[in-house]
């Protein structure tokens, strides 16, 4: 995978969740807020939604003898939902999960996105920085 590739795949699930009505109507939530995991790090969170990718494997590129085949990828990555109070992280998990898994046989730019499936969850809490943590790890199937 190229880095243009990664690139429109994380712009596909941006999109997603800042077009989620639901997601965006959590008070202080906005579009700003969701961002790729190295940017968290960055200054005080109380609020906010992060996405990584753990692996994306290309399956079906060989295209020299059937060029009606799209090239598609199967794409693990995470999302971490971050909030100060519990239940407002519960809340941002619940919606991103919802907006990724509806979105289903949605075209984003060049991506198109053939599925979204939650593989697992798991939930903590930092001292350090007092926040509550939702960790999401999705694997999508995404045709370029």
């Amino acid at each position: 995978m190229s880095a243009t590739e990664g690139f429109k795949i994380g712009k596909a699930v941006f999109n997603i969740l800042k077009n989620n009505d639901a997601l965006m109507q959590i008070s202080g939530m906005s579009a700003g807020l969701i961002q790729p995991a190295p940017l968290k790090e960055q200054g005080a969170t109380t609020l906010g939604i992060t996405y990584e990718f753990d692996a994306v494997n290309p399956l079906n590129i060989k295209r020299v003898f059937r060029l009606e085949t799209a090239p598609l990828y199967i794409v693990d990555f995470t999302l971490e939902c971050i909030a100060k109070d519990y239940s407002t992280s519960i809340l941002l998990a619940d919606y991103a999960t919802t907006a990724l898994q509806e979105s289903s046989n949605g075209s984003y730019g060049d991506v198109k996105v053939n599925g979204i499936t939650l593989e697992s969850a798991n939930e903590d809490y930092n001292k350090a920085r007092k926040y509550y943590s939702k960790r999401l790890s999705f694997q999508a199937r995404i045709l370029l």
